[in-house]
C-alpha cells in the first residue's frame, strides 16, 4: 500500500511542479481554469495517497480533506462560473498566481512529510505497556478534571446564553471581544479535557481510578455539549472535534477506516451539514433533503462563503502586489504565540490578516477567513508558504509517527493527546485568520504544553528528593 501511495504522491508532485512554473506566466481565464483543474487533480491524488498510506493518520486526513474539498474543488467551480464568495471580482492573473502559491505550499508540505518519513523508516519503537502507570494516570486525571472545571468557568464568563447562539444568528447578536475570547477558550479546553478523560477511561490500569474517570466523563458530558452547542460550531470544527474524540476508539491509520471516514465526510459536508443548518433556520423539508445530492445544488453550495478559502488567497495576492508595504514580518504569528495577552494591555496587538486584506481592497465585509497560505505570504513574503508548510508537515508527521498504535500496547499518552487535539483544530489553523481564531486552538495547545512541563518538572523534583 505504501509503495502505491508513494507513486501516486510522485505523480501529484509532478503536476504541482508544472502548476508552480506555469502559474506566474498565466493571465487568462482559460489558464486559470486549466490550473484549477490541474490542482484539483493533484489534490484528489494526494487525498487518495493519504488514505492508502498506513503511516499517515487523522491529522493528515483533515489536512488533505481541507485542501481538496475547501480549496481545490470550490476553486474549480467558482472559476468556471466566474462567481466568488463575498461578491469578489478578480482579474484572472491573481487567480492564476494563487495556484502558484498553493502549489508551492503543497510541494513544501509533501517534502516535509517525505523527509520525516525517511528519518523514521528504520525506527522501531517498543510497546509502551507500562507508560501509563498509576502515578501518570492520577496526574492526567487531575489535569483533566481541572481543565473541565476551567472550561466551565470560562463558559460562565462568556455568558451561558451566548453558548446557544447558532451561527446563523450571529448577525443578530453583538459579541464583545472578551465574550468571543471566552467562548473560544472554553471550547478549546473542553475538547482537551474530554480527550484526556476518554483516553483514561479506556487505558487506565487501576480500576478505581478508571471508575472515577467514568463518573467524571458522565458528569462533564452535559456541560461539554452545552459548551459545544452543535448549531453554533463551524462544520469543519464540528467534524474535527468528532474525529478528535473518536480517535480513542477508532484507528485512523488504517486505510480501510480512512476510506470509510472519507465516504461519511463527503456525505456530511454536502448533505448532512446543510440539512442541519436548514433545520435551524426553519427551511427544511423532505423534498429539499433529497435534492441536496443533485449536482446543481452542490455547485450552488460551493459558492457560499463557507468555501471562501481560495478566494481569500487570491485576494491576499492582489493586496500583496498592490500594497506598497504588505509584509507583516511575522507579527501575525507572534500574535498567535501571545494570544493570551489582552488587547487592553497590548494596544498594538496584531489584527487578523483577513481584516487587513479586505479593508485594503475596500470590501464591505472585512471579518473574513485568511488561509494559512495567505498568512504565510503576508508574514514572510514568497518564502513564507514554503517555510511554514514544510515545518507544519515535519511536525505533523512526527506527531503521527509517535501516536501510531503499536499492536495492542497502550499509546504514549502525551503523543496521543497532542495528536487528537491537532486533529480537531488543524482545519481551523488552515482556514484562519490566525489572529482571529488563535484562542480557538492555541488555548488547548498552551494547556497541553503546560501540563507536559509540569509532568516533567514533577519527575525532576521527585528525583531530587530521592537523591
Amino acid at each position: 500500500m505504501n509503495k502505491f501511495a508513494f507513486l501516486i504522491r510522485c505523480f501529484a508532485f509532478v503536476i504541482l511542479i508544472g502548476i508552480f512554473f506555469i502559474a506566474p506566466f498565466s493571465y487568462s481565464w482559460k489558464m486559470a481554469l486549466l490550473l484549477a483543474q490541474s490542482f484539483l487533480l493533484s489534490s484528489i491524488l494526494l487525498f487518495l495517497a493519504m488514505i492508502l498510506d498506513n503511516r499517515r493518520g487523522g491529522i493528515s486526513y483533515m489536512f488533505e480533506f481541507f485542501m481538496l474539498f475547501f480549496i481545490a474543488l470550490p476553486a474549480t467551480v467558482q472559476i468556471s462560473l466566474n462567481k466568488f464568495p463575498w461578491f469578489a471580482i478578480f482579474q484572472p492573473v491573481y487567480l492564476c498566481w494563487a495556484f502558484g502559491i498553493l502549489a508551492l505550499s503543497q510541494m513544501a508540505y509533501q517534502s516535509g512529510i517525505a523527509f520525516q518519513e525517511y528519518k523514521n523508516q528504520n525506527r522501531i519503537d517498543p510497546p509502551n505497556k507500562f507508560e501509563l502507570t498509576i502515578g501518570n494516570s492520577l496526574f492526567y486525571s487531575k489535569w483533566a478534571w481541572s481543565l473541565a472545571l476551567l472550561a466551565v468557568i470560562f463558559a460562565l464568563a462568556a455568558g451561558p446564553s451566548n453558548l446557544f447562539v447558532a451561527r446563523f444568528e450571529r448577525g443578530e447578536v453583538s459579541f464583545s471581544g472578551l465574550t468571543q475570547q471566552f467562548l473560544f477558550m472554553c471550547r478549546s479546553l473542553s475538547l482537551l479535557a474530554m480527550v484526556i478523560l476518554l483516553f483514561l477511561v479506556k487505558y487506565t490500569p487501576h480500576f478505581g481510578l478508571r471508575r472515577q474517570n467514568i463518573y467524571a466523563t458522565l458528569i462533564f458530558l452535559v456541560p461539554f455539549l452545552c459548551i459545544n452547542y452543535l448549531p453554533a460550531l463551524p462544520r469543519f470544527l464540528l467534524f474535527g472535534m468528532f474525529l478528535a474524540l473518536s480517535t480513542v476508539f477508532f484507528n485512523y491509520f488504517r486505510p480501510k477506516n480512512k476510506a470509510l471516514v472519507a465516504m461519511v465526510s463527503i456525505a456530511a459536508l454536502f448533505i448532512i451539514f446543510p440539512t442541519i443548518k436548514s433545520l435551524g433556520t426553519g427551511e427544511f423539508d423532505v423534498t429539499s433533503f433529497s435534492q441536496r445530492a443533485d449536482s446543481s445544488a452542490i455547485t450552488t453550495y460551493l459558492l457560499r462563503v463557507d468555501f471562501d478559502a481560495y478566494m481569500q488567497i487570491a485576494s491576499t495576492i492582489q493586496y500583496y502586489i498592490q500594497s506598497p508595504s504588505p509584509l507583516r514580518y511575522g507579527e501575525n504569528f507572534i500574535g498567535v504565540a501571545l494570544f493570551f495577552i489582552p488587547s487592553a494591555l497590548w494596544t498594538e496587538k496584531p489584527i487578523p490578516t483577513g481584516v487587513i486584506v479586505s479593508a485594503g481592497l475596500d470590501y464591505q465585509y472585512i471579518n473574513v477567513s485568511s488561509p494559512l497560505q495567505a498568512e504565510a505570504l503576508m508574514g514572510f513574503g514568497i518564502i513564507g508558504p514554503a517555510l511554514i508548510f514544510y515545518l507544519l508537515a515535519f511536525y505533523i508527521s512526527k506527531i503521527e509517527c509517535q501516536a501510531k498504535p503499536y499492536k495492542n500496547s497502550t499509546p504514549l499518552a502525551s503523543s496521543f493527546f497532542i495528536y487528537a487535539i491537532f486533529m480537531g483544530f488543524i482545519v481551523i489553523i488552515l482556514r484562519g485568520a490566525l489572529n482571529g481564531v488563535a484562542p480557538q486552538f492555541a488555548t488547548a495547545f498552551l494547556a497541553f504544553f503546560i501540563m507536559q512541563f509540569m509532568k516533567k518538572h514533577r519527575h525532576i523534583l521527585v528525583t531530587g528528593i530521592r537523591k
